[in-house]
């Protein structure tokens, strides 16, 4: 655990437990008194929403320590091996909690996440629907326990959208938006839905609502922006992406489509700069990076450059035609019409209607 993660996990027990931990000012000092258990939840509750997962492992376990029984303590240490991707053990500790105390609906909705996110891992995603069903018998049992908390139909949809199964996630998410109306993440959801199905406007209302209930979340602004971007509303979609780039900067895909924003608006330098950025967080991921980087700079007229982005392009996505084509270009621009040639077939033999791959071939006749 970091240091700072250390002072502030005593910080909180120190305010938790007030004047428990003071020490008499006389020489023969009372010795401090053991936190309680209540204590330790309150810390490892904290540590969870501040996303200081390792810290409130801690808290949870010396919970669980001074009462091995306490279906909570079980609950918020399965959630949180849930968030470090520790799925058997917090599979294990969940359903503990729920043996214990039956009638607790998070309990449920986690366990659901647990198997879900077994599914989303997994390599062989046939095998492992499995997970799916069961999950949602686990959502069934929690809308026994109680059918209006929100995020067991949240869950539901998720579940429903990894089966392919758009029209029940849309009613799940939708019954979830009506129980719990204040809820950004499920409008995220829903858009998610929406998308999937060319819905771009019911998306785009859904994603506008979200980013007015929550503008600090990243994942809202990343995907509003671009929306919007599709939508050809490029100085809104630059607004909403400049957000999610300063809320998340360690995030190379916000930078990619902040900067591919900058390319259509034609503001090279501010494109270059949020393109470098996204290479340099994450050089590998994303091959469209270095695709419009090459475009900026055939723009500014720096053909060597961009040949060699487009180059790149190519080497992590070799059967893009649209990489191969703008070699050919940025080559062509270096009069070096044989490669440019070479690139200009690949382009049409990826995809043999590329019209432009076409005409630039034709000049080779």
């Amino acid at each position: 655990m970091r240091k700072r993660s250390w002072y502030i996990f005593f910080f909180l027990l120190i305010a938790a437990l007030g004047a428990a931990l003071a020490q008499s000012s006389d020489a023969k000092a009372k010795p401090k008194k053991e936190p309680s258990v209540k204590a330790y939840l309150l810390v490892g509750d904290v540590y969870y929403s501040s996303g200081e997962y390792d810290a409130a492992l801690i808290a949870f376990r010396r919970a669980l320590e001074k009462e091995p029984n306490n279906a909570y303590a079980l609950y918020g240490l399965g959630r949180t091996q849930l968030r470090l991707l520790q799925f058997s053990s917090a599979i294990e500790n969940i359903k503990r909690a729920i043996a214990l105390d039956s009638n607790y609906a998070p309990a449920y909705v986690s366990l659901a996440q647990a198997y879900t996110n077994r599914y989303t891992y997994a390599e062989d995603k046939d095998a492992a629907k499995s997970y799916l069903q069961q999950a949602l018998l686990i959502l069934d049992d929690a809308k026994r326990v109680d059918a209006n908390y929100y995020p067991i139909y949240n869950q539901r949809g998720l579940v429903y959208q990894y089966l392919g199964d758009l029209k029940k996630a849309e009613q799940a998410f939708k019954q979830a938006l009506k129980l719990g109306s204040k809820d950004s993440v499920v409008r995220y959801n829903l858009a998610q839905v929406y998308l999937s199905q060319g819905r771009l406007d019911e998306a785009l209302a859904m994603l506008q609502e979200g980013v007015k209930i929550d503008p600090s979340s990243a994942q809202l602004q990343l995907l509003l922006g671009k929306v919007l971007a599709v939508k050809g509303k490029l100085p809104e979609a630059e607004t909403a992406l400049s957000k999610a780039s300063a809320l998340e900067p360690l995030n190379a895909g916000s930078w990619l489509y902040l900067g591919q924003v900058y390319f259509l608006e034609k503001k090279y330098k501010d494109a270059e700069k949020a393109l470098q950025k996204s290479i340099e967080l994450d050089p590998l991921s994303f091959p469209e990076s270095y695709y419009y980087l090459g475009r900026v700079h055939l723009a500014e007229g720096k053909s060597d450059a961009a040949a060699s982005d487009f180059s790149k392009a190519v080497k992590l996505s070799e059967r893009n035609a649209d990489y191969h084509y703008w070699l050919g270009k940025s080559l062509l621009a270096q009069n070096k019409r044989e490669e440019a040639k070479a690139e200009f077939e690949k382009a049409l033999k990826l995809a043999p209607n590329f019209e432009a791959a076409k005409k630039e071939l034709s000049s080779f006749k």
